[in-house]
């Protein structure tokens, strides 16, 4: 069976349907790893970039961004680095006026068991739950 790392574009392509032919080849390689023809890999900067892109460069809301990226993040046929984080991050990203590298960070702190050393005043004083 053939493993694949998907970059960004590979998710761009496939959310905003902007290059038809790219999006259908995306498209299939979903179809086949959930037929276990394939397995695909997302790695979680994939999704912080796909994040800044989405939003910054599209002026897609936020909201929205945060939906489209956890309904891809929760596909269980498709291995996400990191997919508890992930979704949990994008999950504190909607309701703090972070970063998702803030949030990450956070995510990440809290999973481990770690205290999140930051110079970052608002992020030091943010208490979330999820």
């Amino acid at each position: 069976m053939r493993d694949y790392l998907f970059d960004t574009n590979c998710i761009l392509r496939f959310l905003l349907r902007d290059n038809l032919p790219q999006a259908s080849i995306i498209k299939q390689y979903f179809q086949n790893a959930k037929d276990g023809k394939v397995k695909i890999h997302i790695p979680i900067l994939a999704f912080v970039e796909a994040v800044f892109i989405l939003t910054r460069l599209y002026h897609f809301q936020k909201a929205d961004v945060i939906e489209k990226l956890t309904t891809l993040a929760e596909l269980t046929y498709i291995e996400i680095e990191k997919r508890s984080l992930l979704i949990s991050a994008l999950s504190i990203y909607g309701k703090a006026n972070i970063s998702i590298v803030d949030s990450i960070f956070m995510v990440e702190a809290r999973q481990t068991g770690k205290e999140l050393l930051t110079f970052d005043k608002r992020l030091k004083q943010l208490k979330i739950t999820e």
